[in-house]
């Protein structure tokens, strides 16, 4: 160690550098702690601030070449990488609990925790990481002594993330199982139903040997979506298990003495049973894979438990949006009420998860989120799948025409309807679906329903909406651009399909409203003050403008007059030119345009600019990126919808939605001679999932009335709400997917 005036002018150099690189960094730090931070936490924000102040001490040793300064730039450094590795430690071990729980993370999920983990590791680990380097360099501690230990210590931090995060994912991920086979699965049921029968057992050779799993066999006997009887089964193997359950399900107070030959039966074979660290709401919210996933408390004597299909049952997920204010991207378990309904506070928590199977004609069908498999896949399934939503779709029709908005199948009830949340659109839109079925199947009860909700909307439109010989949709005083044009889309689908032109003036008194609402750049004015009598230019409403093109382009169609078919040109070439011009961002995305590309294809051959074309195959490129493909993830259940994470449960009207604009994309391709395969199988992948997920008789054990939820389509498979809407986007992708395909 020798005295400051004999040290090396690179040691110099570096200690000055530093020096004034650590004076501003500190004082940047406590300007930004004092001045913006919100003083919430405050030992937090002290602790923030005596860091600061311990890099301001070490810049000013430093600058002075002090020995004690360089040291305190080592304490800072360190203390700096230690905040980084505990930070890394807390991301690199979260990611390890959620893949044990969810399965495959995601691109999308991943590329944004990496985005978070490199900003992470610049705020924390930048300057600290290059001051370590620059202090303890091999001439800087030759002048100064000592430091080889630090060097080692620093390095060892490093290891720390990943290895705890090897831990957690040791401790906390579920273990593979191998299912139980289709024989063993009927042989089950068939053993189970004798017992309630009280006829001879039939024996389970296919059972013995095959291992319990990690806890009991639970057998749940479901009368009218309800556990009637629940019993448990334990042995050496599945075949003594459910014996065992057997003896208990003959036995139990509901069925002793009974020939139970009602219900259904349901075996949930406990496959791994892992603690949940903390029962801290936040993190139980996110330890539950939907559907897949139980809990359970127990504390040697007693035992609560909710299995899968419970927490289904209670609609327990979906309680919080990913983005506030964006009700589709929901996700978490409803912790306090789960924690609630378990209670045994003082014993600890556990994640259950299970392999299921359900009974249905003699076989025992295997259950993942609440779901069966497909009776079948292609234009066919796709076919059938489109009547039985357009059936369901006749059951929501009301006396006088109007929809009920909504259905919860889980307890067999539609919410009272309120004027003010009814979507006129969405009612527009689905007389369009049925329309399309009435012209692909020739089945007179679509035409039936579609002219009932017709007459509703009829009686809704004014004499006058901003003159005489315009009339508009009005709901609460105000008349909106929506609204319009999809009644008028799905009017003139009725009148296409069936002949029937007696909407024919209603129509073009709307046409005419809809072009007075166009704005001289082609795109639209959304919102019309009926009482005001003029435009509302700053209320602005997603997919409006998509809309009244697709009306246009309908109305010149049907109706014959020229005017209809400029003003359609005009707002096509907006929507897919000078609609994304207008800011940065919009040269690398695309939005709501699933409207847009039907209108395109329904264009044609009126209009062919390949402006169209090229604009809705970028489009159905960009949302293919979030398609979940076959053999590339975990959750096979994921297969055809979209979206960037196993956290979140794809919903289906998305799948709807999109796949609508690449049914038409598809057939505009052919039209130009430019027919791409990658877009009949985006298409197919995605309505596919659309029939998988149909309520159907065999999946829906635990709604109280089957028939009548069959044909709908929930916004998810664990938040079970069925709108208007999600089955209607459906069953038009579903029908136009198996017309295109040649079904």
């Amino acid at each position: 160690m020798s005295k400051p005036d004999d040290w090396s002018a690179e040691t110099r150099r570096t200690l000055r550098f530093w020096g004034v690189a650590e004076g501003v960094h500190g004082g940047l730090l406590a300007a930004a702690v004092l001045g913006f931070l919100p003083w919430k936490t405050v030992w937090i924000n002290l602790a923030l601030v005596a860091y600061a102040g311990l890099h301001l001490a070490a810049g000013v040793g430093l600058f002075l070449r002090k020995r004690w300064g360089w040291r305190l730039g080592i304490i800072a450094g360190l203390l700096g990488l230690v905040a980084l590795v505990i930070v890394a430690s807390g991301l690199l071990a979260s990611w390890a609990y959620l893949h044990g729980i969810y399965g495959d993370f995601g691109l999308g999920a991943s590329v944004g925790a990496l985005i978070f983990t490199s900003l992470a590791l610049q705020v924390l680990g930048l300057v600290p990481g290059l001051l370590l380097r620059a202090l303890l360099r091999e001439a800087v501690r030759r002048d100064l002594g000592g430091g080889r230990g630090i060097i080692r210590t620093a390095l060892g931090l490093l290891v720390v993330p990943f290895a705890l995060a090897l831990v957690v994912h040791l401790r906390y991920a579920m273990p593979d199982v191998e299912p139980v086979s289709a024989a063993g699965r009927a042989e089950a049921i068939a053993h189970l139903r004798a017992a309630l029968k009280g006829e001879p057992r039939p024996p389970m050779p296919t059972l013995a040997g095959v291992p319990v799993g990690a806890g009991p066999v639970w057998v749940t006997l479901y009368r009218g979506g309800e556990p009637a009887a629940r019993v448990q089964g334990d042995g050496p193997d599945l075949a003594a298990a459910i014996a065992q359950a057997a003896d208990a399900l003959a036995g139990h107070p509901k069925n002793h003495g009974r020939r139970v030959l009602d219900g259904r039966l349901k075996v949930d074979r406990v496959t791994g049973i892992v603690p949940v660290p903390t029962d801290h709401p936040l993190l139980v919210a996110l330890s539950v894979n939907p559907g897949v996933e139980g809990l359970r408390r127990h504390d040697g004597e007693t035992e609560r438990l909710l299995l899968p299909d419970d927490l289904l049952k209670r609609q327990a997920f979906g309680v919080a949006p990913l983005v506030p204010g964006i009700q589709e991207m929901r996700f978490g378990l409803d912790a306090g009420s789960v924690l609630n309904r378990l209670g045994l506070r003082h014993a600890g928590l556990e994640r259950v998860r299970t392999e299921g199977f359900v009974e249905w004609e003699g076989q025992g069908l295997p259950t993942w989120r609440g779901n069966t498999p497909a009776p079948g896949e292609g234009k066919a399934a796709w076919r059938t799948a489109a009547v039985e939503g357009g059936d369901f779709i006749l059951r929501q029709i009301m006396e006088d025409g109007r929809f009920h908005y909504q259905y919860y199948p889980l307890t067999d009830g539609h919410p009272g309807w309120n004027p003010n949340t009814y979507s006129l659109p969405r009612h527009a839109g689905t007389v369009y679906a049925l329309a399309l079925l009435h012209g692909a199947t020739g089945e007179a009860r679509f035409k039936d329903g579609a002219e009932r909700a017709i007459a509703w909307l009829n009686g809704r439109m004014p004499a006058s909406c901003g003159g005489p010989e315009r009339t508009c949709v009005v709901l609460g005083g105000k008349a909106d651009l929506g609204s319009a044009a999809l009644t008028m889309v799905g009017m003139l689908e009725y009148q296409r399909r069936t002949g029937d032109a007696r909407y024919a003036p209603t129509l073009r008194r709307l046409g005419a409203f809809v072009i007075g609402l166009q704005r001289p750049d082609g795109d639209f004015h959304h919102v019309f003050d009926v009482r005001q009598n003029a435009p509302i230019p700053a209320e602005r409403r997603m997919f409006y403008s998509e809309e009244a093109a697709l009306a246009l382009v309908m109305a010149h169609e049907v109706l014959g007059d020229d005017q209809w078919l400029e003003a359609a040109r005009r707002a096509l070439d907006f929507l897919t030119g000078p609609k994304y011009e207008g800011y940065f961002l919009g040269r690398f995305i695309y939005g709501a345009d699933h409207w847009t590309c039907i209108a395109a294809e329904e264009a044609w051959p009126r209009l062919k600019s390949p402006q169209y074309l090229d604009f809705c195959q970028g489009y159905a490129r960009f949302i293919e990126r979030m398609q979940y493909h076959p053999g590339h993830w975990d959750n096979v259940d994921f297969e055809g919808h979209y979206g960037f994470s196993a956290l979140l449960i794809p919903q289906a009207p998305a799948a709807a939605g999109f796949t609508e604009a690449i049914v038409s994309t598809w057939e505009l391709s052919k039209h130009h001679g430019r027919e791409d395969p990658r877009l009949e199988r985006q298409m197919a992948l995605s309505l596919d999932a659309l029939s998988r997920e149909q309520v159907r008789a065999e999946n829906a054990w635990l709604m109280p009335d089957p028939a009548a939820a069959r044909g709908g389509i929930r916004r998810s498979l664990v938040e079970q709400e069925v709108r208007i809407d999600f089955t209607q986007h459906a069953v038009a992708a579903l029908i136009r997917g198996a017309l295109a395909a040649g079904g």
